[in-house]
């Protein structure tokens, strides 16, 4: 499943490109796209949106759901299993999604939230302008993680987005 996240995050990030280059040409200059921004609350919306989507492929229910107007519960964003008599079995992803808080300290700060979960996936996404800053924060987590002394079984993905460079670099580890 990592593999299968990493794709979507670089399927989001080719598509913020798309439409940064064509808010670009209709300014006139299409080569100044890398002016435009794509907007945290967007990533955060577009990021939320592709994981409810797939999610809804696999049979997942997610939280929150812009379809049926589910709110978040616990994490930004989680994927639940129930049975078949509605009973929650499981939390199978749990991500938090910091694209506000351009610094480590508010990013370790959600980060310590998905290290206390049971989720099978844990998924930490943020944004930091420089490829060196982000690179330290996915090291600086990776040893957050080492320390947690209560860790239940995990797929671990890291995807921090370098607004310079303006693609996402990931770490993953169990």
């Amino acid at each position: 499943m990592i593999i299968k996240f990493k794709k979507w995050f670089d399927e989001l990030a080719e598509n913020a490109i798309l439409v940064k280059k064509a808010k670009a040409s209709a300014k006139g200059d299409e080569s100044k796209w890398g002016k435009e921004i794509w907007r945290s609350s967007e990533k955060n919306k577009q990021i939320k949106m592709k994981f409810r989507d797939e999610g809804a492929k696999l049979g997942l229910r997610s939280r929150p759901s812009y379809v049926t107007g589910a709110g978040e519960w616990l994490y930004d964003f989680i994927w639940r299993e129930f049975d078949h008599s509605g009973n929650l079995i499981g939390v199978k992803l749990a991500m938090e999604i910091e694209m506000s808080d351009m610094n480590l300290k508010g990013i370790r700060y959600d980060f310590n939230k998905l290290l206390q979960s049971d989720a099978e996936y844990k998924v930490m996404v943020f944004q930091l302008k420089e490829e060196a800053e982000v690179n330290e924060a996915l090291d600086n987590l990776h040893m957050a993680f080492m320390s947690y002394q209560a860790k239940a079984p995990a797929h671990y993905l890291l995807a921090g987005w370098c607004t310079r460079k303006q693609k996402f670099i990931f770490h993953d580890f169990l």
